[in-house]
This record gives C-alpha cells, structure tokens and sequence, in this order.
C-alpha cells in the first residue's frame, strides 16, 4: 500500500502543474473584474502596460515560430510536426508569459494600495536594482516552471541555437521590461 502512493502522487502533481496555471489565471481574471484599485492601477501605467504587452506578443510569436524553424524543411512528418506544434507553443507561451506579468501587476497593485511591499525583503540584486536604477522590482510573482519550461524557455533557447541576432536581443528585452516598468510607473 505505502508504495503506491508515489504513482498516485505523480499524476496528481503534473495535473496541478498543467491545470494549477489555469485556475490562477481566471483567478486573476476574476480579481481584475471585481477590483477597482487593479483596474485603476493598469488603467494609470496603461502607457507601460501596452508596450510590455505588445512585447510579449511579439517573443510569443517568436516561441510559436520556433518550431517552425526547425522542422519545417526537414523530412514531411518533421514539417507537419512543426506546423502543428506552431499554434500550440505561440497560445502556451502567450499564456505563461501574460499569466506572469499580469500576475507581478496584481502584485505590484496590491502593494500600492496597501502602501508598503507586501512578501519577503528584498534580495541583494533587488536592492542594487533600487539602489542604481531607482527600480523596485516589488515580490516576484509564482511562475508555473514546467508550462514556462515547455513554452517559453526551450523555445527562446533553441531560437537562440538556431538565429542568435533574433533570440538574444528578445531575451534581453524580456529582461529588461519589469526594470523599465518599474522605473517609469506611477
């Protein structure tokens, strides 16, 4: 009996790990609707809010282009592969990356209606980023890492094999919007 426990424990888990993101994002949703001082929040960085959105637009199509890249050309089993995954990565990666940012502008939301950070204190990088760039990149949001895995990170890495001038100026980019974000926002 004792040993049957971790097989029924691994499906539970990838279940939580494939459809705990879905709950937290129409959780957010809901939050958004319901709560004025969120909506106000986004409606007064709206001038941050759209670029930052407009580029993780653009790193999704990055990441549903990627298989693309690398299949198509290839044998036509390999093609048909890399058209069909297309739309499945570019959905999953737009997914985990708008699911985290808007979840670090809840965050970030919640934090300037109560008036004072809300999680731990910040970390040594956090403090520097403050210190130097007047940047307070607030608490970290929850990342779903095997949705973020699938979608967002073996995508950019293997764009990054395949077109280096395209991938690494977009990881950067993707780096550097929360900076930015923080620096600008009202």
């Amino acid at each position: 009996m004792a040993t049957s426990q971790p097989q029924d424990s691994l499906p539970q888990r990838l279940g939580q790990q494939l459809l705990g993101p879905l709950e937290d994002a129409l959780g957010l949703m809901r939050r958004y609707r319901e709560l004025d001082s969120f909506q106000d929040y986004i409606g007064a960085n709206l001038r941050l809010v759209a670029p930052a959105g407009g580029l993780l637009l653009v790193a999704a199509i990055a990441c549903g282009l990627t298989p693309v890249m690398l299949l198509v050309g290839a044998r036509s089993a390999a093609s048909l592969a890399g058209l069909l995954l297309a739309p499945v990565v570019l959905i999953g990666s737009l997914f985990v990356l708008a699911l985290v940012f808007f979840s670090w502008l809840e965050e970030r939301a919640l934090a300037k209606s109560l008036g004072h950070r809300t999680g731990p204190a910040p970390g040594k990088l956090a403090r520097w980023l403050k210190r130097k760039l007047r940047a307070d990149l607030g608490k970290a949001p929850r990342v779903p890492w095997l949705l973020a895995a699938l979608f967002v990170i073996a995508p950019l890495a293997l764009l990054a094999g395949e077109a280096p001038g395209v991938a690494l100026p977009l990881i950067g980019l993707l780096v550097a919007v929360p900076i930015l974000y923080a620096r600008f926002e009202r």
